[in-house]
C-alpha cells in the first residue's frame, strides 16, 4: 500500500535528501529498497547506512515535507516526484539546475557517463562506475548477463581472461558494437614467468603500460546470435597483443576464418590481459547502466606454471576496487560459505566497504534445511556489512533471460517457489536483478550527476595541457619556402660572422704548434763516459802514497767523497732551470756518475712537460734520447767514404736531420682536426640559432648532416695539402735562406758548447754553479758566463766529441730553420685557404645538398618540414588526446544545456517505448568518423 514518508529539504536550490528508515517489517516492506530507497522513479536512492549529514555546501533548513508514492508492486514504472527549490542563478551546480530529478535524466547522465568511458577519459579523470567483482564460481557471469540483459557467452574460459566494460542504453534498434580498449603492452621475458615478477611496481607483469590508450573498433552487430562468437574472438584478439586485431574479426579475420575458434583460444600469446573488451549494447527495455565486469578471483590454477597469475588478477581487480568513485558490485554465492570470498575481504582491505553492494548469488542453491542464519544476518546488516547493502538473485543455468525473469518473479514476489525460506521473504524489495539493475542505474546517475561540475572542470585541465603542449609543436607553416629560405639566410649570414671572428682569434693555436714543433727537437745525450779522468792506482805501497798526497790539490781528490751529489743528478737540475728553448738532454737517466762507474738512477720529472700546450701535450716525449755523441760517432764512421777520414758525409747531417723531421706527421694532424672542431662548434652554435623554430623538422638534422659533411669535404682537401707540405719536408734537407738558416746554427753551437762544457767540468769533478736560462740572461752576464768557460777550458784536456757537437749543432739549426718554416706553411694552408673556402661555399653547398634548387623544389620543401618520427609521434598522441577531451567536454556541455533531456523520455502509453525525438549525432557516441582510433 502506499505510504507517506517525510523527507528534509533544503532552501531554493537544493537538493532533496531522504532520512534513513528502518528495515520494513515482513508483509508491510515497501517494494523497492531498504534504509531509505525509492522506488525505481523516485528522484533519488538513500544512502544506506552511510552517513546521511548534509555536506559542507548543504543547508539544513526544513521546509515542508515531500509526498512520496509507492505504486502495486505489478507496476514497477513509479513516476518521479520532482523536488522542491529552484536555482538561484545560472552560475550554480549543473547538477541544482538540470538534475533534480534524476530519473528522468537517468538516460542522459549514464548515456554521458558510458560515453566518456569509452574515449577512454577515466584514465585521466576519476569517473563514477560500477565494478563487478568476484570469486572463480560466484555466479558472476550470469549476473553479468542478468545486467546487461543479454545472453552473455558462458563457455568454458570466455570473457573470463580480460576485463569487461559493458555499456547498455535504450533504443529502438538493437545493436552491440564492440571495442578493444590498450593500455597496456605485452612484453614478456626470454624465460619462464615467476611469482616475483609480479611486484607493486609491475603488478600485470609482463604487460607494460602504454604512453596512451589505444582504441581499436573491433565490430558491429544487430544479430544478438553472433555475440557469443565475436566477444570469444575479441578476447583472443586481447590475448595475442603481437597481431593486429583485424585478423580476429569474425567473418572478416583471416585468422577467424581459417582457425577453429577452440584452437585458437587454445594458443594465445598471453594467458591474461588487463586490457578491455568493451561492448555498447543498445536495444529496448535495456536499463540504462555502465559497468566493469573483472575476472574472478581464484587461488589455485589449473597449471603450476600460471601461478604468478594468482597474484596478476587480484591486482587487477584491486586497481579497479580502489578507485575512489568506484561503485563496487561484490557477488558471493549462498551455496557457500560467505566466510570463503576472497573477493569481499579484499574490498574491505582496501577500504571500499562504505562503497560495496554485496549481491547474494545463485539463492536457488541454497542448502535445504541448513543453517540460514548467516544469510539472515547479511542481509540485516548483521554481518559482513557493505556501505550499499546486498541484493539477493537466482539465475539458474538452461534458461534463457525471458525464462530467468519469470523465474526470479516467481520465486521472490510470488513466493511459488518451495525451496525458498520463507525467513528471506522480507527481503522481497532486494530480491532479484531487476530491482538491482534499477538502483544501480539510479545510483550510477546520482553519482554522476553530483561528480559532474568536478569531471568538467578535469576535462578542461586536462585539455588545455594538451592544448599547451600541442602548442609547443606547431604545425607546418603555411609557406614552407619561405620558411626554409629564412632559416638558410639566417644561418648563413651568422655563419659568416662567427668565421670571421674565428679567423680572427685563432693566433693561440697556430703557436701552439709552432712551439710544439720546436719541443719535440731532437735530444743529445751531450755527456760520455770518457769524460771522468781515469786515476792510475800502483800496487806499490810507496807509489799508492805518493798518489794519496799529491792527489789533494788534484781534481780526482775532488770526485771521491760520496756525500756530493752526482754530476748526473747536478745536469738535470741545472737542464730544468735553462728552460725549454735552449734544451739539450746531458744525459740518459739510466747512467750516474760514481767514481768510474755508471749506475741506475730515477728520472727526474723533464722540464717541457709544463711547457706543451693541448692539444699537443700527448707528444710531449717525442725526441727525447735521439742520439748520445758516441751514437753520433757511430754514425759518422759507418758513412765515412773510404780514404776521407777527416770529412763528414753529406748523408749524416740529412738522415739525422730527416729522422728527428718524422714525427711532424702527428702534431699536423691534431692541428688541423682541432681547428675543424673548433670551427664546427661554431657553425653548429650558429644553426642552431637560426633553426631554432625548425629543430623538430626534417631539416634540422639533414642541414646539420650536410654542414658536417661540407666540413668533412675540406678536412680531407686540406689533410692531403698538408700532407705534401710535409713530404717535402720529410724528401732532405733544403733550404736557401742561408742568413737564417747560419742564426740557427750559430744559436745552437752557443747552447751545446754552453752545456757541452757544463758536463765535462762535472764528469771532471770541478763543482758549478746550475745554469740559468741564457734567455733569461742580460748580454753582460752572457759576456761574463763566456769568460769564465774560456778560462775554465785550459783545466780541461781537448774535448774528443768536438766533431760530432758540430754535427749536432747542424742538425738542430736545420731542424729549428724547417719547423718554423713548416709551422708557417700549414697555419697559411689552413687560414688562408681552407677557412676562407668554407665561408664561400657553405651556404651553396646546402642547397645543393638540401636539394632546395632542383627542379622538384617545392617537394622538397614539404619533405625538410616533415618532423622527426619522435615528435610526429608525440604529436598525433597529443591530437587523439585533445580530440577525446573534445568530445568528452561536447558531451557534459550538451548534458548540461538539455540537448538530451528528451532522450530521457519514455512513451508509456501501450507500454511502448518510443524513439527519442531529439537524438545525438551518430557521431557523437562513436569514434571511427571523426577520431582515428582505429590504427593498428
Amino acid at each position: 500500500m502506499p505510504h507517506l514518508a517525510t523527507r528534509r529539504a533544503r532552501h531554493i536550490g537544493a537538493v532533496v535528501k531522504p532520512d534513513p528508515e528502518p528495515i520494513p517489517p515482513p508483509g508491510n516492506a515497501s517494494d523497492y529498497g531498504t534504509l531509505g530507497d525509492e522506488l525505481p522513479g523516485s528522484a533519488r536512492y538513500g544512502r544506506g547506512d552511510r552517513s546521511n549529514a548534509p555536506a559542507p555546501s548543504e543547508r539544513t533548513v526544513e521546509s515542508d515535507p515531500v509526498f512520496r508514492e509507492v505504486r502495486a508492486k505489478n507496476n514497477p514504472a513509479a513516476t518521479s516526484v520532482p523536488a522542491a527549490g529552484s536555482p538561484k542563478n545560472m552560475d550554480e551546480s549543473f547538477f541544482h539546475t538540470s538534475f533534480q530529478d534524476i530519473g528522468k535524466k537517468l538516460k542522459a547522465c549514464n548515456d554521458t557517463l558510458g560515453e566518456l568511458q569509452q574515449l577512454g577519459v577515466s584514465h585521466d579523470v576519476q569517473l563514477p562506475e560500477l565494478v563487478l567483482v568476484g570469486d572463480q564460481s560466484a555466479g558472476k557471469s550470469s549476473l553479468m548477463s542478468g545486467l546487461a540483459n543479454l545472453d552473455l557467452p558462458r563457455s568454458e574460459g570466455a570473457c573470463t581472461r580480460c576485463p569487461l566494460h559493458i555499456r547498455v542504453s535504450r533504443n529502438a534498434e538493437w545493436s552491440c558494437r564492440v571495442w578493444l580498449r590498450k593500455e597496456y603492452v605485452y612484453e614478456p621475458p626470454p624465460r619462464p614467468i615467476h611469482e616475483s615478477d609480479v611486484t607493486a611496481h609491475d603488478p600485470f607483469f609482463p604487460w607494460k603500460k602504454r604512453p596512451s590508450t589505444l582504441v581499436l573498433e573491433f565490430k558491429t552487430m544487430h544479430d544478438k546470435s553472433e555475440i557469443e562468437e565475436v566477444l570469444r574472438w575479441a578476447q583472443i584478439a586481447i590475448l595475442n597483443d603481437d597481431k593486429h586485431h583485424g585478423l580476429f574479426v569474425p567473418g572478416r579475420g583471416s585468422i577467424a576464418s581459417n582457425v577453429p575458434i577452440d584452437k585458437a583460444a587454445e594458443e594465445p600469446q598471453a594467458k591474461f590481459s588487463p586490457n578491455i573488451v568493451a561492448l555498447e549494447i543498445k536495444g529496448p527495455d535495456l536499463p540504462d547502466l555502465s559497468f566493469y565486469d573483472m575476472p574472478g578471483i581464484f587461488q589455485n590454477p589449473a597449471d603450476a606454471n600460471d601461478e604468478y597469475l594468482v597474484n596478476v588478477v587480484r591486482n587487477l581487480s584491486s586497481a579497479y576496487i580502489q578507485h575512489p568513485s568506484a561503485i563496487i558490485i561484490c557477488a558471493m554465492p549462498m551455496n557457500s560459505d560467505a566466510e570463503n570470498s576472497a573477493t569481499f575481504g579484499l574490498t574491505r582491505k582496501l577500504k571500499a566497504k562504505d562503497r560495496t553492494i554485496g549481491v547474494l548469488t545463485k539463492a536457488d542453491l541454497l542448502p535445504d534445511g541448513g543453517n540460514h542464519a548467516q544469510w539472515l544476518e547479511i542481509m540485516k546488516g548483521q554481518a559482513h556489512s557493505t556501505g550499499l547493502g546486498y541484493f539477493i538473485t537466482s539465475r539458474p543455468q538452461g534458461k534463457d533471460l525471458e525464462e530467468l525473469k519469470k523465474w526470479e518473479e516467481r520465486m521472490f514476489e510470488d513466493e511459488s517457489v518451495d525451496k525458498w525460506p520463507e525467513a528471506f521473504h522480507e527481503f522481497v524489495h532486494r530480491c532479484g536483478v531487476e530491482r538491482l539493475k534499477a538502483f544501480l542505474s539510479e545510483r550510477l546517475g546520482e553519482e554522476f550527476a553530483k561528480s559532474l561540475p568536478n569531471i568538467k572542470h578535469k576535462v578542461k585541465l586536462n585539455l588545455d595541457k594538451v592544448n599547451r603542449q600541442l602548442a609547443n609543436l606547431p604545425e607546418l607553416p603555411h609557406n614552407v619556402e619561405l620558411e626554409i629560405q629564412t632559416c638558410l639566410n639566417s644561418f648563413a649570414d651568422s655563419a659568416r660572422i662567427k668565421i670571421d671572428e674565428f679567423a680572427a682569434r685563432i693566433n693561440s693555436l697556430p703557436a701552439n704548434f709552432r712551439d710544439c714543433l720546436l719541443e719535440i727537437k731532437p735530444k743529445f745525450v751531450l755527456k760520455d763516459r770518457s769524460d771522468i779522468p781515469v786515476i792510475a792506482l800502483s800496487d806499490d805501497e810507496s807509489d799508492a802514497a805518493s798518489v794519496a798526497t799529491t792527489s789533494a790539490a788534484t781534481p780526482s781528490k775532488r770526485r771521491q767523497p760520496t756525500a756530493q751529489a752526482t754530476p748526473s743528478k747536478r745536469s738535470r737540475t741545472d737542464y730544468s732551470a735553462a728552460g725549454p728553448s735552449n734544451t739539450v738532454k746531458p744525459e740518459d737517466a739510466g747512467n750516474s756518475i760514481n767514481g768510474n762507474s755508471f749506475g741506475p738512477q730515477q728520472p727526474l720529472p723533464p722540464a717541457h712537460r709544463q711547457g706543451l700546450a693541448e692539444p699537443f701535450g700527448e707528444f710531449w716525449e717525442v725526441g727525447r734520447g735521439f742520439r748520445t755523441l758516441r751514437q753520433v760517432r757511430e754514425e759518422i764512421r759507418a758513412k765515412m767514404k773510404a780514404g776521407m777520414p777527416s770529412i763528414i758525409p753529406p748523408d749524416v747531417y740529412n738522415d739525422l736531420a730527416m729522422e728527428a723531421i718524422r714525427p711532424w706527421k702527428g702534431p699536423t694532424s691534431v692541428y688541423l682536426r682541432e681547428v675543424i672542431r673548433q670551427l664546427s662548434a661554431e657553425l653548429d652554435s650558429a644553426l642552431n640559432e637560426s633553426f631554432e623554430n625548425l629543430k623538430k623538422r626534417y631539416i634540422y638534422p639533414e642541414a646539420k648532416r650536410h654542414l658536417k659533411s661540407c666540413l668533412d669535404k675540406h678536412w680531407d682537401t686540406t689533410q692531403k695539402a698538408l700532407e705534401e707540405l710535409y713530404s717535402g719536408e720529410a724528401e732532405r734537407v733544403m733550404t736557401y735562406n742561408t742568413e737564417a738558416f747560419d742564426q740557427c746554427l750559430k744559436s745552437e753551437r752557443a747552447v751545446l758548447a754552453r752545456f757541452r762544457h757544463y758536463m765535462r767540468m762535472v764528469a771532471a769533478g770541478y763543482k758549478q754553479k746550475p745554469l740559468a736560462p741564457w734567455e733569461a740572461m742580460t748580454e753582460e752576464m752572457q759576456m761574463q758566463e763566456v769568460k769564465r768557460r774560456e778560462s775554465e777550458q785550459a783545466r780541461l784536456n781537448p774535448d774528443e766529441f768536438e766533431r760530432e757537437v758540430e754535427v749536432v749543432a747542424y742538425v738542430r739549426g736545420y731542424y729549428k730553420l724547417a719547423a718554423l718554416r713548416y709551422s708557417d706553411a700549414v697555419t697559411q694552408r689552413i687560414v688562408c685557404r681552407m677557412i676562407p673556402a668554407i665561408r664561400r661555399e657553405l651556404r651553396n653547398y646546402l642547397d645543393d645538398k638540401l636539394g632546395v634548387r632542383g627542379p622538384d623544389a617545392m617537394r622538397v620543401y614539404e619533405k625538410l618540414m616533415d618532423e622527426d618520427a619522435a615528435t610526429a609521434s608525440k604529436r598525433a598522441m597529443l591530437k587523439l588526446e585533445q580530440a577525446k577531451f573534445i568530445q568528452a567536454l561536447q558531451s557534459i556541455e550538451d548534458l548540461e544545456s538539455g540537448k538530451l533531456s528528451d532522450t530521457a523520455s519514455i512513451v508509456e502509453s501501450n507500454g511502448f517505448q518510443a524513439e527519442p525525438v531529439l537524438r545525438r549525432r551518430e557521431s557523437d557516441v562513436t569514434m571511427e568518423n571523426e577520431i582515428r582510433y582505429d590504427e593498428a
